[in-house]
């Protein structure tokens, strides 16, 4: 029973948590954004070239640590006795699915920036 009451207080916590994220403000119409002019190419263009530093950044350490923990695993492989081998190979379908996930999240980052820069260019 007490631990119903604690998923019951959980969930309503979560709701109200979402129900005041959405909250709607009423606002005066005081600035006519026909009228401003200018001011968002130059903050866009800021923010993406710190964007294209940050996600070059994150790709080229994710492909050099990638590169060496396979060079580490290769180097353990060869040097194993029969009896390691098999440890071994535990530790490189943990390595891939890391891999799978390093470069799916670069690859998901890339995708992003490539559909921001495609809005704010429509814009």
């Amino acid at each position: 029973m007490k631990k119903s009451i604690e998923i019951m207080v959980k969930i309503l916590i979560i709701a109200l948590s979402l129900a005041l994220i959405s909250t709607v403000v009423l606002a005066d119409d005081l600035l006519d954004p026909s009228k401003i002019t200018g001011t968002s190419t130059a903050a866009s263009n800021s923010v993406t070239d710190i964007a294209n530093i940050i996600l070059g950044i994150i790709q080229v350490i994710a492909v050099a640590v990638a590169v060496i923990m396979l060079t580490v695993l290769g180097i353990k492989y060869i040097s194993a006795a029969p009896e390691g081998k098999a440890d071994i190979k535990k530790s490189a379908v943990v390595y891939i699915v890391g891999a799978v996930l390093l470069f799916g999240t670069t690859g998901i980052l890339q995708l992003i920036k490539s559909f921001a820069n495609s809005v704010s260019n429509a814009v």
